[in-house]
């Protein structure tokens, strides 16, 4: 019986040979961890008796979620991940100002691919995916991992989504993927992992197949990945030593649900509160006016997003009713926008461009909201209370589905500016 991508990747790292449903306790290639969880692991393993961690070399720690510290409490916090590290011997040690969000960099640096197993405790670590990896949440039993090596887990099914066609003019990647999640539904997914391969994957870059692999863990599932190809080795080359395997899944393995899956979205798609998968097309929102907006975290990191907004901007100027901000997702990603004159663009039209990072994604410390107002961003949630204010409301759109709305003061599709 064939192998799924999921099933040959553990198979190779606990060495046996693993079928969907079996109880194992593989060992991670790679462990991550932001900033906002260091002191609680070491908490914990003070609190276990455990001193020094089982491998700490393939550990990746990141300053991502809080790369500036906005209060004294922050600044301790900082401080102490800092003596933490040193106490641990971590070398993988990404401080502000250092890497960026950590769902992004460690693949732009080479940590990342093809075939690789990962863990970590953010649940957005399924961006690792969009190189072939598969890289599973593991929360907080991130620290069990630290110490003993491996947690158990039920190896999970897979769900094929084959990609057809192409993508509508003014949709993009992150259209697709909303209406993705929305339209396969948690019940089809739940506890699975999403592999995406099919015709139209070699239209996709690796940003759009970052977006790809970070929306459908909103709908319950294990991890999502990349069937990895020569878009995948182009990007990679310089970046990975060592050779690269494109692993695939075999002709004749067992999937839980094979589905084809067209990219022709007829309008770009909005998410609606209170959750990612409540999706419509923008012509049933817009016209909502909207006070906040904001372009990054890891479901919308790349240059490919600041430059689909900087389509849009051009010409034009941020509603004076609208607080723009705009995250680059990496250090490298910023300097990339610099060289092409974007955050130039973006701070003469009015906008706040903030540290390489998670952004006001990560709830809110940076950029928040007050009672009583709507953004529209390309965060991750848009769950009541995500960026501060309880009684707020967040739309999730594309990059040019944001900076249309922040231009027009309302919701808008984006395909008016383009026209």
């Amino acid at each position: 019986m064939g192998k799924t991508i999921t099933e040959k990747i553990l198979s190779r790292v606990t060495g046996s040979d693993v079928s969907a449903g079996d109880i194992i306790y593989p060992e991670p290639e790679l462990l991550t961890v932001h900033d906002w969880y260091v002191v609680n692991f070491d908490k914990a393993l003070q609190e276990l008796g455990v001193e020094r961690l089982y491998n700490p070399d393939i550990l990746v720690i990141s300053t991502d979620h809080e790369p500036v510290a906005v209060s004294p409490q922050a600044a301790e916090r900082q401080k102490l991940v800092r003596e933490i590290v040193k106490k641990y011997g971590i070398k993988n040690f990404f401080d502000a100002g250092r890497g960026g969000h950590g769902h992004v960099f460690p693949v732009e640096m080479g940590f990342v691919k093809p075939g690789m197993f990962v863990e970590a405790y953010d649940v957005h670590v399924t961006n690792f995916g969009a190189v072939g990896a598969l890289a599973i949440p593991v929360l907080i039993e991130i620290t069990e991992v630290l110490a003993c090596g491996s947690v158990w887990l039920r190896t999970p099914d897979t769900v094929r989504v084959n990609l057809t066609g192409a993508l509508s003019p003014g949709t993009s990647i992150r259209d697709v993927a909303q209406k993705l999640i929305c339209d396969l539904g948690a019940a089809r997914v739940d506890y699975a992992v999403v592999e995406f391969g099919g015709p139209a994957l070699a239209s996709i870059d690796i940003a759009g197949r970052h977006i790809l692999c970070n929306t459908p863990i909103e709908v319950g599932v294990k991890s999502a990945l990349i069937e990895p190809d020569q878009s995948t080795l182009d990007y990679l080359a310089g970046r990975v030593d060592g050779p690269i395997e494109l692993i695939a899944s075999d002709p004749d393995a067992v999937f839980r649900e094979v589905i084809d899956y067209d990219l022709d979205v007829m309008e770009p798609q909005v998410a609606v509160p209170p959750t990612p998968d409540c999706v419509v097309g923008v012509s049933e929102v817009a016209g909502r006016p909207v006070h906040h907006a904001f372009i990054g975290s890891c479901a919308a990191a790349n240059l490919s997003d600041l430059q689909q907004a900087a389509a849009i901007l051009r010409g034009h100027k941020i509603h004076p009713d609208v607080r723009f901000i705009i995250t680059p997702g990496t250090q490298e990603i910023m300097a990339a926008a610099e060289d092409e004159g974007l955050l130039r663009l973006f701070a003469e039209a009015g906008a706040m461009i903030t540290q390489p990072g998670c952004g006001p994604c990560a709830g809110g410390r940076i950029g928040g909201m007050a009672n009583g107002e709507t953004s529209i961003n390309t965060g991750t949630r848009n769950d009541y209370g995500r960026l501060g204010a309880p009684d707020a409301d967040i739309y999730l759109g594309s990059s040019a589905t944001v900076m249309a709305s922040a231009v027009a003061g309302k919701i808008t599709d984006p395909r008016e500016f383009l026209s």
